[in-house]
């Protein structure tokens, strides 16, 4: 009889069969012990070679590789059927564009079971791995998700980042999971499962929840040419206003009517400030990315408040990726 796996690691997928060979990869590279870990690929209503894929790491002889379908478009409804269907203690998260340092779990597993007391979730810093150049203006700033350079437990109401959290798995069954309501959904980009996820262990737990953040714990996430972009940087606020708008919507008509007119003046002085500093960036690039990226943020959550949902599409990475590799390839990131 096969031994039950410590660490199950969930990759939620739809439509992204070279970016998720590389994700797997990067797992079947890890220093920890394969008998200790698992990989549960949810495939989300993918069309394209996805279960081809999964199936060559399978006859691979490198850590458990399971495939399961989740029929419900959406990452909360991939993220809940991963979760209620890994074999392991605790349970990780990692996208299926991103790809894990080599001691990823190994840390982890040190974090869950050497700290005192035990924390219920650990998480780590995002860091960018370019699949295409990088423009002379763009800065790695734009997508590092980190809590800093030293380690530490969070704060109530702090959270980690979607493509590098771990559980006890006993915390998501008694907080339910993630809320399908909010996320990605298929080509649509949306965010907010992992805020609404938190929310409810800080509500749950309280101020005694132990999350330890650590920032070797690092996973590197894809960075396509289409998302080094000032449209995708600024569609990307627009739609965390309108998510924001969506989790924290007032009760009553006029706390609603208040709210449109405080983010009205919210965005004028945004943008009369944004005008100010025109002239202390060197590329007009960057002053868009940072200073109006506030701008689109609240006319999202203007926008919203208002009953005006923008759908936006995600940006697809498959064509820089299959420019020198194919589905089923191995790659080395030693």
């Amino acid at each position: 009889m096969s031994k039950r796996p410590i660490i199950s690691v969930v990759v939620c997928t739809h439509n992204r069969a070279p970016s998720l060979c590389q994700a797997l990869d990067s797992l079947a590279g890890q220093t920890l012990d394969l008998t200790m870990y698992e990989v549960v690929v949810v495939n989300n209503c993918s069309t394209d070679e996805t279960p081809a894929a999964v199936r060559a790491y399978q006859a691979d002889g490198g850590p458990c590789v399971r495939l399961v379908d989740e029929p419900v478009l959406g990452l909360g409804h991939a993220r809940n059927r991963g979760w209620q269907a890994a074999q392991g203690n605790y349970v990780a998260f990692m996208d299926d564009d991103a790809r894990a340092d080599p001691e990823w779990l190994q840390r982890a597993l040190d974090l869950f079971e050497k700290s005192r007391p035990a924390p219920i979730a650990v998480g780590g810093q995002i860091r960018p791995w370019y699949v295409s150049p990088k423009p002379v203006w763009y800065k790695d700033e734009y997508e590092v998700r980190t809590w800093g350079q030293e380690a530490r437990a969070l704060s109530p109401g702090e959270s980690f980042y979607g493509s590098n959290m771990m559980f006890a798995k006993p915390m998501l069954e008694q907080v339910g999971g993630f809320d399908v309501a909010v996320g990605m959904r298929g080509e649509r980009v949306s965010m907010g499962e992992e805020t609404v996820l938190f929310n409810n262990i800080w509500a749950k737990v309280g101020d005694q929840a132990i999350l330890i953040y650590d920032p070797q714990l690092i996973v590197y996430h894809a960075v396509s040419r289409r998302k080094m972009t000032v449209r995708y940087h600024l569609s990307r606020w627009f739609v965390a206003g309108q998510v924001a708008s969506r989790l924290d919507a007032p009760a009553s008509f006029h706390e609603r009517l208040s709210r449109l007119r405080t983010g009205a003046t919210a965005i004028r002085h945004l943008m009369r400030s944004a005008l100010e500093q025109r002239d202390l960036f060197v590329d007009r690039r960057s002053w868009m990315v940072e200073r109006l990226g506030p701008v689109a943020l609240e006319s999202g959550r203007l926008l919203a408040g208002m009953g005006l949902h923008v759908s936006v599409k995600r940006p697809e990475l498959t064509t820089e990726l299959q420019r020198n590799d194919a589905p089923g390839r191995r790659w080395s990131f030693r």
